[in-house]
């Protein structure tokens, strides 16, 4: 499997070389750090805590930046810069945003493992 928008997997190879598996292994273990970080971020959200909204937008970017995760890293930043501005201008379109790209990286996940497997 190549780059994608979605999934920059070229950086994991470097890293693992030929170990396909655990490239696997380890996008699975993200998607799972992924589905915490995303509902302690709704719940700040649910809770209009831009502190807490910040912290978790902080972690969902880092941990999918450091997969090759892109495009979700990049709405979690926009979150992540707003609420350090303590403002919620152009929040609520870009948690949307990472919802669905969220949803466009797990697909990649799952296109990946089937691909090695």
């Amino acid at each position: 499997m190549g780059d994608t928008p979605i999934l920059e997997i070229s950086r994991l190879e470097e890293i693992f070389e030929d170990d396909t598996a655990g490239i696997a292994d380890l996008l699975e273990a993200a998607m799972g750090t992924g589905a915490t970080n995303q509902a302690t971020l709704r719940d700040a959200l649910g809770r209009h805590a831009l502190d807490d909204v910040m912290r978790a937008a902080h972690a969902i970017k880092g941990s999918t930046a450091n997969i090759g995760g892109n495009e979700v890293a990049a709405a979690a930043a926009i979150i992540e810069n707003a609420a350090r501005a303590q403002t919620w201008d152009g929040i609520e379109p870009a948690a949307i945003e990472l919802d669905l790209a969220y949803e466009r990286l797990r697909e990649a996940v799952r296109a990946y493992r089937a691909g090695i497997s």
